[in-house]
């Protein structure tokens, strides 16, 4: 268009007879282009963890010629460091690169960030003379959505003898209702038991309710309480039900049948409306449907439905008999029990002069429900034994027990009683009596200790700490029977059991079956004190016994000032860092904690390779502003503690820097110390921390030093690389991405099987010449020779028998690569948490179709990522392959087609990556070099 006008203003201008200057005209008829950006899609795959942003600028337009480039760039300061990924040039249909474009974003950044919306920049060149320029932006919001999900917990009270005894077990001062007053499970079936849906949860009647959104998540940031709604979709018509929990409620992430959760229950008072009990058909149970609506401040939304089925959970009866009583008529419990001693569980001794006179046996028997109770029926049986003519059906019965003529001592007494409600389900419980003379043992526990926590304190008290308790009893029986004793922690100074609720230090007992037990001292938060009790008990030969409790006062023992700088990092190189500080002592006040200054400094680089196999700074790292005293030591050794300002906020807990990109290095580990002060009485401390940098191209766990070696067997190319020499690899190393490895590992296959002779000769050696007697080892040896013989893995059969075993060398055998890939088959290689996907042993080995998913037995498994022949075999081949084709001049054309025949396959490597590796600048095939053919 532009050439058409240029033509007709120098028409015009002859014809009018006027000088107009060529340049003139064009300078008169020529428009800037136009830039038009559109934001054509933005996609989030959250198991990959990252969302793509798609760009598209191909509405872009120059009045009066062509569009010749087209750049794109992020404007948003949070995000300005990744780069966006431009299409390539299209030079059979005239279109440059950049058109369209791709931004991906990494869900970790975005949340360390934490800014939804990215604007971009497009700038698009036309291709006059002199060419202009304009720009336009484009904003992408990105959002990923929240994730509802509800949890349901159903509790029943605690016995009522347990809360008599004390349930402030947390020592808060208050009765916590849900987690004091109510312990016992009452959920029947959860999701998924007895045939029940994903979201359908079985609750016994009278239980507790709490229907909980809490552990809803956005990834994009915490939801606050506005986010919350519930919706209840249907009830059964039953009005205590629709009582028991709201209807529709916003902006309460839960919901309860406590009626006033801000109210303290007691034994008198009660503030929970529990479930009811269901009556009638236990096949028509209660039914409450609730939908659960998450919504983020971006208006995306999520929901969850929860089935709660109140069913009658009708138990057995259960019944107990007391301790029995000599005297029931007496005044106090010692004289109704006089001569009659507990020895075990459901185990009493009766002196003998007691059993010749009548010893009474109360039941108590307890029903669900107390209609139940009261219709109970005990039967008691067992020798010498006449039960009470008046017993009546319900809660308690009495028997009478006389020891018959010439009993002895040693004489034992089974006694029973069975109690069965008015649905015949039924209980029981027995005791045995045992006929002896026998005076109970006497335990002693020490006197309460009072003692700092951990490492600081001890009892008794040393120099220095033990850091443990010792606990001496004394037992004592006026019988002189041998005794055992016993060492417990218990709940308080009566010696209760601990509960599943009880929230301070469970002691670690060591010696507890002896009169002498020891612990160590858990360490206690500081300003605060823990109160545990031990209980110590001696028990006779006849199971008598006696216990004696210390209380233990464990409380903040004053620890030194200590630096904590972190642990150390693994990062990539150009990411952003963040350290992160923090003390330990035993610091208690505000002011205190707060005078505690922090001060961090960079003290030096470990590299591999060491510095002194290069230039301390190369051309290109002086390029990026790099200069001695940052992260490169000065002449003298010694560095900038901010590394040349790259360390922000040194005289904080948090401070960051971005990842140097170093060149010529496989990692680089960066040493940092955080020394904090400033406290009276209190000596500064320092702590150290590293942060090691490594290479873009790393995939997965690298869990031991015969990772790399085990899983790619690429030989010296992919071997681990142990930077700090601690026997675990930190990288398998490559120096490009994984998309040009695999088209190298391809390319050499091919040349390969074209020149097979060439290959044998590589892993073998050159063959015999039967015209000269050399000795073996005056020929050039092939790569089985110097493979390594004790990779793991490798049986004894195997190596026998592959290419490099005896029979292979003799027969100077090559294996056959294996076939590729079967894309039919890709999905089917899934193994648990070690081999998640088709992908997996491509990224992780990084030699293309060799080292795909095996899967030998056929079952739709990979057994590992593994060639099909022995790992020695797989590192000779690898080795063979390298020395016979790397420099062949057929390979730069090879490689070339392995890269076409790649295209666009995704294994995992950065857009950045991928552009600069060798399959976007291949080397051009020179002349006479055509593109090797496979064979037939």
């Amino acid at each position: 268009m532009r050439r058409s006008l240029v033509a007709l203003s120098g028409l015009l201008a002859g014809l009018l007879g006027l000088a107009i200057p060529q340049t003139a005209a064009q300078e008169e008829t020529q428009f800037p282009p136009v830039a038009i950006a559109v934001v054509t899609a933005v996609t989030s795959d959250q198991q990959a963890g990252r969302t793509t942003v798609a760009l598209d600028g191909s509405r872009s337009f120059d009045p009066n010629g062509s569009i010749a480039k087209y750049e794109w760039e992020v404007v948003t300061e949070a995000y300005a460091n990744i780069p966006v990924a431009h299409s390539r040039a299209d030079a059979d249909n005239e279109i440059p690169a950049g058109r369209t474009a791709t931004f991906v974003l990494l869900d970790r950044t975005l949340a360390d960030r934490g800014v939804h919306s990215v604007e971009f920049r497009l700038t698009v060149t036309d291709d006059g003379r002199p060419a202009a320029s304009s720009s336009t932006t484009v904003v992408a919001n990105i959002n990923h959505g929240p994730t509802a999900e509800i949890t349901v917990t159903a509790k029943l009270p605690a016995p009522r003898s347990q809360q008599l005894a004390g349930f402030d077990d947390n020592g808060n001062g208050v009765v916590d209702e849900n987690e004091e007053r109510y312990t016992v499970e009452g959920v029947i079936a959860r999701p998924g038991e007895n045939d029940n849906l994903d979201y359908e949860w079985d609750i016994r009647e009278g239980t507790l309710l709490v229907v909980d959104g809490s552990a809803s998540s956005d990834p994009d940031g915490p939801l606050p309480a506005s986010a919350f709604s519930w919706t209840r979709l249907y009830h059964s018509d039953v009005a205590s039900v629709t009582a028991s929990l709201p209807g529709d409620t916003d902006g309460v992430r839960s919901l309860s049948t406590d009626e006033d959760p801000d109210v303290v229950g007691s034994t008198t008072s009660e503030t929970v409306g529990r479930l009811p009990f269901v009556r009638g058909n236990i096949a028509d149970p209660y039914y409450l449907y609730y939908q659960l609506t998450v919504t983020d401040g971006h208006g995306a939304t999520s929901t969850a439905v929860v089935k709660i089925v109140v069913r009658d959970a009708h138990d057995n009866p259960t019944v107990e008999i007391l301790h029995p009583e000599s005297d029931p008529d007496a005044s106090t419990a010692a004289d109704r029990r006089e001569g009659i001693q507990p020895a075990g569980e459901n185990r009493y001794l009766i002196s003998p002069e007691t059993a010749e006179d009548p010893v009474t046996l109360t039941a108590v028997g307890t029903g669900d429900g107390s209609a139940r109770t009261r219709l109970l029926e005990h039967t008691w049986s067992g020798p010498a034994l006449e039960p009470d003519e008046d017993n009546q059906p319900g809660s308690r019965t009495t028997a009478v027990f006389t020891a018959p003529e010439g009993f002895k001592e040693g004489d034992s007494f089974v006694i029973s009683v069975e109690v069965v409600d008015s649905s015949e389900f039924s209980g029981s419980t027995s005791v045995e009596l045992v006929i002896a003379e026998n005076l109970a043992p006497i335990a002693l526990a020490p006197d309460d200790i009072d003692t700092p926590d951990g490492t600081n304190g001890g009892f008794p008290v040393s120099d220095p700490p033990s850091g443990r308790v010792e606990l001496d009893g004394l037992g004592f029986d006026p019988d002189n029977d041998d005794m055992t004793f016993r060492w417990e922690q218990v709940r308080n100074s009566a010696g209760d059991e601990l509960l599943a609720t009880y929230r301070g230090p469970r002691l670690s007992l060591a010696g507890a079956d002896t009169d002498a037990a020891s612990f160590p001292l858990p360490e206690v938060t500081t300003g605060t004190r823990y109160v545990v009790y031990v209980q110590f008990t001696a028990t006779d030969s006849w199971g008598v016994s006696d216990s004696d409790v210390v209380r233990i006062t464990i409380h903040d023992g004053d620890d030194d000032l200590r630096a904590i700088a972190g642990v150390g990092q693994r990062v990539s190189s150009g990411s952003f860092v963040r350290l992160r500080g923090r003390i330990n002592s035993g610091l208690i006040s505000d002011a205190a904690i707060a005078s505690v200054s922090y001060e961090w400094a960079y003290v030096g680089i470990e590299t591999l390779p060491r510095t002194e196999h290069r230039p301390a700074i190369t051309e290109a790292e002086a390029d990026e502003g790099f200069t001695a005293g940052e992260w490169f030591p000065n002449d003298d050794g010694s560095y900038s503690p901010t590394a040349g300002g790259r360390l922000k906020t040194v005289s904080g807990r948090y401070p960051y820097f971005d990842a140097p990109r170093l060149h010529g290095f496989n990692s680089v580990k960066l040493i940092f110390t955080l020394t904090v002060g400033g406290v009276t009485g209190q000596q500064d401390h320092t702590d150290t921390v590293a942060v090691t940098v490594v290479g873009g191209y790393f995939s997965g766990v690298i869990d031991g030093p015969d990772y790399c070696a085990n899983r790619s067997l690429g030989g010296p190319v992919t071997y681990p690389v142990d930077s700090d020499k601690d026997g675990v690899a930190d990288i398998c190393a490559l120096d490009t991405t994984r998309r040009a490895a695999i088209a190298r590992q391809n390319a050499l296959e091919r040349l390969a099987a074209i020149n097979p002779d060439d290959f044998e000769a590589a892993l073998h050696g050159p063959p015999d010449d039967p015209d000269t007697d050399a000795d073996e080892s005056d020929r050039t040896k092939g790569t089985c020779y110097s493979a390594p013989k004790d990779l793991p893995g490798d049986t004894a059969a195997a190596l026998e028998a592959d290419s490099c075993g005896p029979k292979g060398v003799r027969d100077r055998r090559v294996s056959s690569p294996p076939a590729p890939i079967d894309p039919a088959k890709a999905g089917l290689f899934f193994s648990g948490p070690v081999i998640t996907g088709p992908a997996f042993c491509t990224n992780l080995g990084l030699g293309g179709q060799p080292l795909y998913a095996l899967d030998r037995d056929g079952d739709g498994i990979a057994d590992t990522c593994s060639l099909a022949y022995t790992r020695r075999e797989a590192v000779a081949r690898h080795n063979a392959l390298e020395a016979a084709f790397a420099d062949h001049p057929q390979f730069p054309a090879a490689l070339a087609a392995a890269c076409t025949a790649l295209g666009t396959l995704d294994f995992g490597d950065s857009p950045a990556a991928l552009a600069a590796d060798r399959c976007s600048r291949p080397t051009t095939p020179q002349p006479g070099q055509p593109l090797p053919t496979a064979p037939n």
